[in-house]
């Protein structure tokens, strides 16, 4: 992470150029990394509804039985206590969503299952004999299940971010994506307006191309030499432009005079002329 944050400080400080090279290869992936964990985030946060709603729901039963049973036992401290966690797993993953809360879904799923064991076990123990509820048993097998998948998945996610982005990184991204999305080329000479579809627009860094999509609100980049911007005029008002990305062709798009004139002045430093 530590390119990204160096990235950061030079968007910054320096403008249009960029006082050391970027590591390009190093700067997609950690863009990749970066926005794949926001998207589990997110994932995290737009769960975060099922999740209140369940504990509602549990708070609702430990009323319930409280208000049958006359008292407070281990049938009703038991929804009691999952309903307060699941409230406050919902809260954190509406504000502060993380993998975390994945751990707590199976923490909860986990208790859950263990509450209704024990509930089991009490009501077999007063009736003298072994005989389950068959749906208790679903019950028990079908969260315990749930609860496995979920705790596999956390693991997943901790070996997969063993360098997870911090608020920090995810502000420096959040800063570079404001930068680029809200660039004028009329205004700022490193800004390429690309009405393509899906529209986007670029930000030139040095050897750098920092492209922001409109319809995903994402960053992706490539290299100088990887980008490649061809014009067809058709008159004094009228041309065209085609994106070419890695050999990736987009449709073609309308090209305001100053977008390509960015673009020829970026290519032109870099010693690659740009083609009519």
């Amino acid at each position: 992470m530590k390119e990204l944050r160096r990235l950061a400080r030079q968007f910054r400080e320096s403008g249009e150029s960029m006082a050391e090279p970027l590591d390009v290869d190093e700067m997609r992936q950690t863009l990749a990394r970066v926005s794949v964990y926001r998207q589990v985030c997110e994932r995290v946060r737009n769960s975060s509804g099922h999740t209140i709603f369940t504990g509602l729901m549990f708070l609702g039963i430990a009323y319930l039985q409280y208000t049958a049973r006359g008292g407070f036992d281990p049938f009703v401290i038991g929804p009691l206590v999952i309903g307060g966690g699941e409230l406050l797993v919902g809260l954190w993953k509406r504000l502060r969503p993380s993998p975390e809360c994945v751990l707590l879904d199976g923490l909860l799923q986990a208790a859950f299952v263990g509450s209704v064991v024990i509930r089991e076990f009490l009501r077999m123990q007063g009736k003298g004999n072994f005989n389950p509820d068959p749906i208790s048993v679903v019950i028990v097998l079908w969260f315990s299940y749930d609860a496995f998948n979920t705790f596999s998945y956390y693991f997943a996610l901790r070996k997969l971010f063993v360098e997870r982005p911090s608020a920090e990184h995810l502000a420096y991204v959040d800063d570079l994506t404001d930068e680029i999305a809200t660039g004028d080329p009329h205004t700022d000479p490193a800004v390429i307006e690309i009405p393509t579809k899906p529209r986007l627009k670029a930000k030139l860094l040095g050897d750098v191309a920092f492209f922001y999509d409109y319809r995903s609100k994402e960053l992706f980049l490539c290299a100088r030499d990887e980008m490649l911007i061809t014009r067809q005029v058709r008159g004094s008002d009228d041309q065209q432009g085609v994106l070419t990305i890695l050999h990736q062709q987009f449709p073609p798009f309308p090209l305001d005079s100053a977008s390509w004139n960015n673009y020829a002045n970026w290519k032109t430093a870099g010693g690659q002329p740009p083609r009519e």
